[in-house]
């Protein structure tokens, strides 16, 4: 079995041509990359209900240590990239969020499990896929002091 490190790339239509850079990085930082597109074909939809996850997704996310998502600048263009969060998140996977432009919403999933979330051709890429969180202000200025939702115990 191998040693490597595998990291899932999760990308929408409004991201795809960011995928080979974040690519390269991953690979520099030792991870096998797989990458898969976090939206419903038509046809798929109306057969689920819009509530499934494609094949796909779902095993490149399983078989994975570290999830990367790629963010558009508009929360239109998302897919299912908040289910797709949910699952990495119930499957105990590192999550790491790249984001566009000036964005400053995230989807539930991603701003409630999310270890990271920094912006595209952040210097703190590194760190973020290394382990360290980091969040990032549209500035690429650190979020100091991001408030956590606790749940009460009863």
């Amino acid at each position: 079995m191998s040693d490597q490190k595998r990291a899932c790339l999760i990308f929408v239509k409004a991201t795809e041509g960011r995928r080979a850079a974040v690519r390269t990085r991953l690979e520099q930082n030792g991870y096998s990359v797989c990458e898969v597109e976090a939206e419903l074909d038509d046809a798929l939809a109306a057969q689920s209900g819009g509530s499934d996850l494609p094949a796909e997704l779902i095993e490149c996310i399983s078989k994975s240590d570290l999830c990367v998502f790629l963010l558009p600048e508009a929360e239109a263009n998302d897919g299912v990239l908040d289910d797709a969060a949910g699952l990495a998140n119930n499957l105990g996977k590192r999550i790491v969020g790249i984001v566009s432009g000036d964005r400053i919403g995230y989807p539930q999933n991603l701003d409630d499990h999310a270890g990271s979330m920094i912006r595209e051709g952040s210097d703190r890429f590194d760190d973020a896929v290394c382990g360290t969180d980091v969040w990032e202000r549209p500035d690429r200025s650190p979020v100091v002091d991001r408030p956590i939702k606790h749940i009460r115990c009863q």
